[in-house]
């Protein structure tokens, strides 16, 4: 084990653990404005990077530049994904949780099997290539080369949390959301609608997961199937970093990234194990994650 390689895993851990931020980000935003989750945010992240994928090669085909291929094909599934966020939040969410059920966790379970196999009757069961608009430009720094479009979708995630954080706590919108997050009754009072903030909770899930597709899908190789461990991972950063925490679920991705990474140096079959020896290791010593809030218990 060189010490280029070792380099290698944690340029590629912070890589990977940003877009497994990103798309975590989804469950935080709808957790804490109604208490639920999408299940199926991974088949969502699925979805866009296909639907990126499409989009990108049909404007170049047409004579667009890679630039003009990749703007548009992150407006459209920016679209399309707040779409179906809003959509999931009304079919598979709102009906079961006026009447106090769990039942909405299958609803979004079986949502994300419809939104599976509808992507495998259009793209087919078989891995696809997605092109980055930075080709397979790589910046030599010597002991280590890094792909131009690795170093973008570090840059892109630290904006996109701070843009997600600047919503939440500057604008509008994000006051009312963290305001029915802290008390919904007390929000309706004041004038602020639940159910409108559910609404934009879940389109802004959706849009995280879609953006989260476009940005990983030069890095894995698209199918109808990668939503599952995408998704997974997602939730075990969520978990790890604390669900109430964007800034914990930010460094959980990071640290969770770099780890299987690393797991991957001494054996790459231990790779999808880390997200599982992680979570076992943080909730025993901090059941509410590492960045959670701690709540004593009275019996």
């Amino acid at each position: 084990m060189e010490l280029t390689d070792i380099l290698k895993a944690l340029i590629n851990g912070l890589v990977y653990g940003s877009v497994y931020a990103i798309i975590a980000q989804g469950y935080y935003i709808t957790f804490i404005t109604t208490k639920t989750l999408n299940f199926g945010q991974g088949d969502f992240v699925m979805l866009g990077s296909l639907i990126g994928l499409s989009t990108f090669i049909t404007i170049t085909t047409l004579g667009g530049g890679v630039w003009l291929a990749f703007i548009g094909s992150l407006l459209l599934v920016i679209v399309i994904l707040g779409i179906c966020g809003w959509g999931l939040e009304q079919v598979a969410i709102r009906p079961l949780k006026s009447w106090h059920s769990i039942g909405w966790i299958l609803s979004t379970v079986a949502v994300s099997m419809i939104v599976r196999n509808v992507a495998m009757l259009i793209w087919g069961r078989d891995v696809l290539m997605a092109p980055s608009p930075f080709g397979r430009a790589i910046l030599d720094l010597g002991i280590l080369k890094i792909r131009y479009h690795d170093i973008f979708v570090l840059i892109s995630a630290a904006v996109i949390m701070l843009l997600l954080y600047a919503f939440l706590k500057k604008s509008l919108f994000g006051k009312a959301l963290e305001a029915v997050a802290f008390n919904k009754d007390a929000a309706s009072l004041m004038g602020i609608n639940p159910r409108l903030m559910a609404s934009i909770a879940f389109i802004i899930a959706g849009v995280l997961a879609g953006v989260g597709g476009v940005l990983v899908g030069p890095m894995v190789h698209p199918g109808a199937f990668i939503g599952l461990f995408l998704g997974l991972k997602a939730f075990a950063v969520a978990i790890i970093g604390g669900i109430e925490n964007p800034r914990g679920i930010f460094i959980g991705g990071l640290l969770l990234g770099v780890l299987e990474n690393l797991f991957t140096l001494v054996s790459t079959s231990m790779k999808e194990a880390a997200a599982f020896f992680l979570i076992l290791v943080v909730l025993a010593v901090f059941p509410q994650g590492l960045f959670g809030k701690r709540v004593k218990e009275k019996f």
